[in-house]
């Protein structure tokens, strides 16, 4: 089973969103920059990483993920 969030959404080629309302305390999206197949390689600990920081206070427009994000 994939761990990508059923919320997220395809921005363009490499850029995948999750909206605010994915996490109670969101401020801005998170985007993820990634091919659909390292997308889907991703263990959820990216997502909850990413999403975390898009929970920062005085954070503007996107929390980023770059294609290397991964968690260990």
């Amino acid at each position: 089973m994939s761990d990508v969030p059923k919320e997220i959404t395809k921005v363009s080629e490499a850029v995948w969103e999750i909206p605010t309302s994915y996490k109670e305390g969101m401020n801005v999206p998170a985007r993820i920059i990634a091919t659909e197949k390292l997308l889907n390689e991703m263990d959820a600990g990216v997502f909850d990483q990413i999403t975390n920081v898009a929970c920062l206070p005085g954070i503007q427009k996107y929390a980023i993920c770059m294609p290397d994000g991964h968690i260990d």
